[in-house]
């Protein structure tokens, strides 16, 4: 968690405000050191020479008596922490600082040196710094064994004037004021650093979004999107991550949609060629005995094996009846190709099943009679349902010829109907043996037969089971086979027509 931060975008940017403010702050801080010390001799040499001129017009000001004197020079001296002393001509001393005290005669020698000169002397004292009538500059008090800035002058009534300041609370004050911005920028740091962390989450919030948004993408999921609204960069970003997923998702969706029509072009050629392969294997070896026989039959026509007119007849009806056998066998080939590749639509049409299952048993009456078959189909009303009634037809058929071929002599055929829901399942029983299990799946398949030999009596070609399959499957419904008591049961589902109720 912890690496992880350490290379977040938010961490970059607290760590990159907080380096470019230390640079900033101590980079001011060493310039300030560098110059400070001369910006506060400046002001200070300012500030003295400022007083200077005050006490120059104190005393050159007529009419002021001593007191008034006293009185303005105090209220000067307070200003500051500078000591002053006034040496008047007539021996009048002004000073804030005790006569006593060491300072004082420091700052009364000073004075004294300058009795007696005039501005062109000053020169001779203290090198080329005169200006005016007084001068300014460090000097070293060996008495007080402390360094001092001193100015020294003459004011305009002749009066000796020496102010004094210390180095020494001078550098304090520069160390002071050091300490103070040393502390100040350091706070700044801080602050600075602490309100970038937190008010850098809302950067790093649309870029964490967006590339949340990005990763869906990546996996395909373009439901998700940049809710980045401002009219900044980032705004602009999410804008176009918005656009570039439509754009993708469009793209991709094409490219699907192509790959699998490619995909079923591919297998449907694929199950062309096998188809092709298989119809040919099926239809030769269907075709194989029925031929044989023709071909046998016609020659014994050809060379008059039998004279009588009853064999020659018998000779024609087998080969009629096998004719007839392989048109039936190929238009029903024809028929299921067209079913299992799509090609066979369905005409899906309101109509009565009850009906056309009675019609079709009432054709198959002949055949049901010539075996004794006993046919039950319960007397219903008419019940409607949605399907294609010609291919439906054919289903029922089959099954029902199905019954007829494999049930008994005297056996049952039953037909039944069971309703669950909007689903009819229509189911076709016949007495007889069971299907072995395993043979159950396979009877769908073409030209698969359990009883290859009873198949063959009847004309049965292996293709209605198969018919049936694909006709189910395009109506989309189920239908099967499973063994019963005595006997098996197919059946087939459809929808039933909503009935309207008062």
């Amino acid at each position: 968690m912890l690496t992880r931060f350490n290379h977040s975008l938010r961490f970059k940017l607290t760590m990159l405000l907080m380096i470019m403010m230390t640079l900033t702050v101590f980079g001011s801080i060493g310039i300030t050191a560098f110059g400070i010390r001369a910006y506060f001799l400046k002001e200070l040499k300012y500030s003295m020479q400022s007083m200077y001129q005050d006490i120059n017009m104190i005393f050159t000001t007529d009419g002021l008596s001593s007191e008034q004197i006293r009185e303005h020079l105090s209220k000067l001296a307070a200003k500051g922490e500078i000591n002053l002393l006034v040496l008047c001509e007539d021996g009048t001393v002004y000073s804030n600082t005790n006569e006593k005290s060491k300072m004082w005669d420091s700052m009364e020698s000073i004075a004294a040196l300058l009795k007696g000169t005039t501005e062109e002397d000053l020169g001779t004292f203290f090198d080329d710094s005169v200006e005016g009538y007084y001068i300014f500059h460090k000097n070293y008090d060996e008495e007080m064994n402390s360094d001092f800035y001193d100015l020294a002058g003459v004011l305009g009534d002749g009066s000796l004037i020496a102010l004094r300041s210390s180095v020494s609370k001078f550098d304090s004050s520069v160390k002071t004021t050091m300490e103070l911005y040393t502390y100040v920028g350091i706070c700044a740091i801080v602050m600075g650093c602490l309100a970038m962390f937190f008010v850098s989450s809302s950067y790093v919030k649309p870029i964490h979004e967006m590339a949340a948004v990005a990763k869906k993408m990546s996996e395909l999921d373009f439901d998700a999107v940049v809710n980045n609204n401002s009219d900044d960069e980032m705004g602009e970003l999410g804008r176009s991550i918005n656009s570039m997923s439509k754009a993708l998702e469009t793209t991709i969706t094409e490219l699907k949609a192509a790959n699998a029509e490619l995909t079923r072009d591919i297998e449907q050629k694929t199950q062309i060629d096998g188809m092709r392969k298989e119809f040919l294997s099926h239809v030769s070896h269907e075709l194989k005995t029925p031929i044989a026989l023709i071909q046998g039959y016609a020659e014994g026509l050809k060379e008059n094996i039998s004279d009588d007119l009853e064999s020659r007849e018998f000779y024609c009806e087998v080969i009629m009846d096998e004719a007839d056998k392989m048109n039936t066998l190929v238009k029903k080939l024809l028929e299921l190709n067209e079913l299992e590749f799509g090609n066979g639509k369905v005409n899906f049409e309101r109509f009565d099943i009850v009906e056309l299952i009675k019609n079709i048993n009432a054709s198959s009456d002949i055949l049901i009679q010539q075996g004794g078959i006993d046919l039950q189909f319960e007397n219903r009303e008419p019940l409607f349902v949605w399907g294609d009634e010609f291919m439906i037809e054919e289903v029922y058929t089959n099954y029902l010829t199905n019954a007829i071929h494999y049930v008994p002599e005297g056996g049952k055929i039953r037909i039944s109907l069971e309703e669950n829901n909007q689903l009819l399942r229509v189911l076709v029983f016949n007495e007889g043996n069971s299907i072995p299990e395993e043979e159950l799946e396979k009877i769908w398949i073409k030209f698969y037969k359990v009883d290859k030999a009873r198949t063959r009596e009847y004309g049965g070609s292996g293709i209605g089971l198969s018919i049936v399959a694909a006709t189910m499957k395009l109506h989309g419904k189920k239908y099967g086979v499973y063994n019963s008591d005595n006997g098996v049961t197919f059946y087939f589902d459809l929808e039933m027509v909503k009935q309207k109720t008062n």
